[in-house]
């Protein structure tokens, strides 16, 4: 106690609280900086892992496939047929697969999903197996390119033939054709596991087959790996599918990049992987098709070949689909041995959830510690924050409600006339600019007092904190992501109260920082830069639609989460009564 009481003493003597509260905001910042610092850090020699295999029994590489020069021809002769269909009609060439399952032994089934289009299906039973695991083949007729997947569906029948020769299965396998690997295979999947007749038993793990050129040669293959709402498939699965590839003397790339082992590639996958996470099933063209499988315990991947030129041939490609498959067959239990949060840096390296997880908590206390800066530098006492309580909360409520409403409407909205997308981006766009500009106009619309400012604005930051803190395990990508872009919010409250520059200096890099961290501003910044051919709408279609298609959530986490909080500091900027005195003017 005497201790305690002399170290009291001593920081009351030096004036340390008042200090360190006026540091909150710097503090704050540095730990940001600390957490983009920590992620940019991973990539370093000694902070990633080498993968491997933790089960045993998966055993890749074990087995001599026979996939080879033999089957050659047959994959040719689908192929020339396949070159002929129209795949505008898809139904009547569902028909002509049919009939060829039907040729190799295999019963054709069919789907009919809420959108009215067909999905065919087979079932090949295990002679050892008892029809309750099997593993599924998906063979899109569409890649997520949007090419028709001519060597991809030549391919699948032709599997499909040989396997049905093998006796060594003890898991049933599905062969899937689905029109596309978004909402097309989304409802056979569910409906699988729902209210289809024709089932084989648990599905333990599922690959999806991209093969969109005519060529008999490829240059390197890809894996997709990304769920929705921030689900892997268990890293055991990756890395067998690799050890094959290794051992076919394949080239894998990870997030379109070839590996090379040097920091800069490294970070560079890193990055993509995360952003590839947080945009996971918001579009057709950024969803592989492995994401389908998401929410069911199904361990699923998308191996994509690239290039019409190159060493490597279609039995090659062939080989991997068939050896991973005899490797999962050889399971006597689900995934369980290896990783399922992780990193990818490359095909042969990654970071494990206990080492990249402190950059999110770091994130998550900077603004948490933002927040209480907001409270502490207000310049007010805590009893005025606690009698205005209500106040704040009520308003923060009205914010949410309002948001809530909104993340209903608008998906109907879509669903009902599609046409409607643009209208609503841009109406929403010029709304959010609108009030991020109100801070400038020259016209006094400050209602709020002091007291309910700073509480709005600490009560929006310490909810961003935690919604940063709820989802850092189960989807760190996208809490990671928010927390980078929203990071602007927390200068709002350093700027009100900073009195060495001119007022309206303060005002403007107050605009900044609320266009800059708003969400429907990086929506669009996103749609331009990162999807293909720079399609805003596409992007603002996959928000909205995500969840009726594929039960993916990031839309209800930007809208209740993300927005109300930049709400609630831009109306605290932009209506709260703060007095900003000059430095020049408070010395005089």
């Amino acid at each position: 106690m005497a201790l305690a009481e002399t170290v009291l003493r001593k920081v009351h003597k030096l004036g340390l609280i008042p200090k360190i509260i006026r540091l909150l905001p710097v503090i704050s910042l540095v730990l940001a900086i600390s957490s983009v610092s920590w992620l940019a850090s991973l990539p370093l020699q000694g902070n990633y892992r080498n993968v491997y295999i933790s089960e045993n029994a998966l055993m890749p590489s074990q087995v001599t496939s026979y996939f080879r020069e033999s089957e050659w021809n047959i994959v040719r002769g689908y192929r020339t047929e396949i070159r002929k269909f129209d795949f505008d009609r898809i139904e009547e060439n569902n028909v002509i697969l049919g009939n060829w399952l039907t040729d190799i032994g295999l019963e054709p089934m069919y789907h009919k999903n809420k959108f009215g289009e067909d999905t065919l299906y087979t079932i090949l039973h295990a002679p050892r197996g008892d029809d309750t695991e099997s593993m599924v083949l998906t063979v899109p007729w569409f890649t997520s390119k949007h090419e028709a997947n001519i060597g991809g569906i030549s391919l699948g029948i032709s599997l499909a033939r040989y396997f049905n020769r093998m006796s060594i299965w003890s898991k049933n396998i599905i062969f899937v054709f689905p029109q596309d690997g978004h909402a097309s295979l989304r409802s056979w999947v569910e409906a699988y596991h729902t209210t289809l007749d024709e089932t084989a038993g648990s599905i333990e793990a599922a690959l999806v087959m991209e093969y969109a050129s005519e060529s008999d040669h490829f240059k390197h293959y890809s894996i997709s790996y990304e769920g929705l709402n921030g689900q892997l498939p268990n890293l055991d699965l990756i890395n067998t599918v690799n050890d094959i590839g290794y051992h076919e003397n394949l080239h894998c790339s990870i997030q379109k990049s070839v590996h090379q082992n040097d920091y800069s590639s490294r970070l560079k996958t890193l990055v993509k992987g995360i952003i590839q996470l947080t945009l996971a099933g918001l579009s057709k063209r950024n969803t592989a098709g492995c994401e389908a499988f998401s929410g069911w315990q199904i361990q699923a991947i998308t191996i994509t070949a690239h290039g019409d030129e190159g060493n490597a041939d279609i039995t090659q490609f062939g080989r991997i689909v068939d050896s991973t498959l005899r490797s999962v067959n050889n399971l006597l239990e689900k995934f369980h041995q290896s990783f399922f949060f992780y990193l990818l840096l490359s095909s042969k390296h990654f970071v494990s959830i206990g080492t990249y997880l402190p950059s999110a908590i770091m994130m998550a206390v900077a603004f948490a510690i933002s927040s209480l800066g907001c409270f502490l530098n207000g310049a007010r006492e805590m009893n005025e924050y606690i009698s205005k309580i209500t106040k704040i909360l009520l308003i923060f409520t009205i914010i949410e409600v309002g948001c809530l409403i909104t993340s209903i409407i608008l998906p109907m909205v879509v669903k009902y006339t599609e046409s409607s997308i643009q209208m609503i981006l841009g109406l929403s766009t010029i709304i959010a600019l609108i009030i991020s500009m109100i801070p400038i106009l020259p016209f006094n619309l400050k209602k709020l007092d002091k007291t309910t400012s700073y509480g709005l604005i600490g009560v929006s930051l310490f909810f961003i904190s935690m919604l940063i803190t709820t989802l850092l395990i189960v989807h760190f990508s996208l809490a990671m992501s928010i927390g980078l872009i929203a990071l602007p919010l927390t200068f709002i409250q350093p700027l009100i109260n900073n009195t060495s520059q001119s007022i309206m200096k303060n005002k403007l890099k107050i605009v900044v920082s609320l266009i800059i961290s708003n969400p429907l501003f990086i929506i669009y910044l996103t749609g331009l830069w990162y999807m293909e051919d720079g399609s805003v709408i596409e992007l603002m279609r996959g928000l909205l639609t995500s969840w009726d298609e594929l039960q993916c959530w990031t839309w209800f986490v930007i809208i209740l989460g993300w927005l109300p909080t930049w709400i609630g500091v831009a109306f605290a900027a932009s209506f709260g009564n703060f007095v900003l005195v000059p430095q020049e003017k408070k010395d005089q």
